[in-house]
Protein backbone atom coordinates (compact mmCIF):
# COMPACT_ATOMS: atom_id res chain seq x y z
CA UNK A 1 0.00 0.00 0.00
CA UNK A 2 2.41 2.15 0.84
CA UNK A 3 4.57 1.73 -2.52
CA UNK A 4 1.55 2.27 -4.09
CA UNK A 5 1.10 5.77 -2.57
CA UNK A 6 4.76 6.78 -2.81
CA UNK A 7 4.60 5.29 -6.44
CA UNK A 8 1.36 7.42 -7.07
CA UNK A 9 3.09 10.73 -5.07
CA UNK A 10 5.92 10.17 -7.32
CA UNK A 11 3.53 9.90 -11.07
CA UNK A 12 2.03 12.90 -9.76
CA UNK A 13 4.98 15.15 -9.42
CA UNK A 14 6.72 13.79 -12.56
CA UNK A 15 3.34 14.82 -14.36
CA UNK A 16 3.52 18.59 -12.63
CA UNK A 17 6.72 18.97 -13.60
CA UNK A 18 5.91 18.31 -17.31
CA UNK A 19 2.50 20.08 -17.29
CA UNK A 20 5.36 23.47 -16.22
CA UNK A 21 7.56 22.16 -18.83
CA UNK A 22 4.87 22.21 -21.51
CA UNK A 23 3.45 25.55 -20.36
CA UNK A 24 6.46 27.38 -19.85
CA UNK A 25 7.04 25.77 -23.54
CA UNK A 26 3.55 26.92 -24.76
CA UNK A 27 4.19 30.15 -23.59
CA UNK A 28 7.46 30.74 -25.58
CA UNK A 29 6.26 29.18 -28.62
CA UNK A 30 3.16 31.64 -28.68
CA UNK A 31 5.72 34.92 -27.89
CA UNK A 32 7.48 33.86 -30.49
CA UNK A 33 4.77 33.22 -32.43
CA UNK A 34 3.64 36.72 -31.76
CA UNK A 35 6.59 38.38 -32.64
CA UNK A 36 7.04 36.67 -35.98
CA UNK A 37 3.55 37.50 -36.70
CA UNK A 38 4.22 41.01 -36.14
CA UNK A 39 7.16 40.83 -37.98
CA UNK A 40 5.44 39.47 -41.05
CA UNK A 41 2.95 42.30 -40.84
CA UNK A 42 5.99 44.88 -41.06
CA UNK A 43 7.07 43.16 -43.96
CA UNK A 44 3.77 43.08 -45.78
CA UNK A 45 3.24 46.85 -45.33
CA UNK A 46 6.36 47.67 -46.52
CA UNK A 47 6.10 45.39 -49.56
CA UNK A 48 3.05 46.97 -50.31
CA UNK A 49 4.61 50.16 -49.54
CA UNK A 50 7.46 49.68 -51.81
CA UNK A 51 4.81 47.93 -54.90
CA UNK A 52 2.72 51.28 -54.25
CA UNK A 53 6.15 53.41 -55.02
CA UNK A 54 6.57 51.42 -57.93
CA UNK A 55 3.60 51.82 -59.64
CA UNK A 56 3.06 55.21 -59.22
CA UNK A 57 6.74 56.19 -59.77
CA UNK A 58 6.96 55.18 -64.18
CA UNK A 59 4.10 58.09 -64.05
CA UNK A 60 6.24 60.54 -62.13
CA UNK A 61 8.93 59.90 -63.95
CA UNK A 62 6.89 60.40 -67.33
CA UNK A 63 5.40 63.38 -65.96
CA UNK A 64 8.87 64.94 -64.96
CA UNK A 65 10.11 63.57 -68.21
CA UNK A 66 7.48 65.72 -70.40
CA UNK A 67 7.63 68.59 -67.73
CA UNK A 68 11.75 68.72 -68.40
CA UNK A 69 11.42 68.44 -72.09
Amino acid sequence: FLTLRTMSLTLRTRFLTLRKRFLTLRRRFLTLRTRFLTLMTRFLTLRTRCLTLRTMFPTLWTRFLTLMT
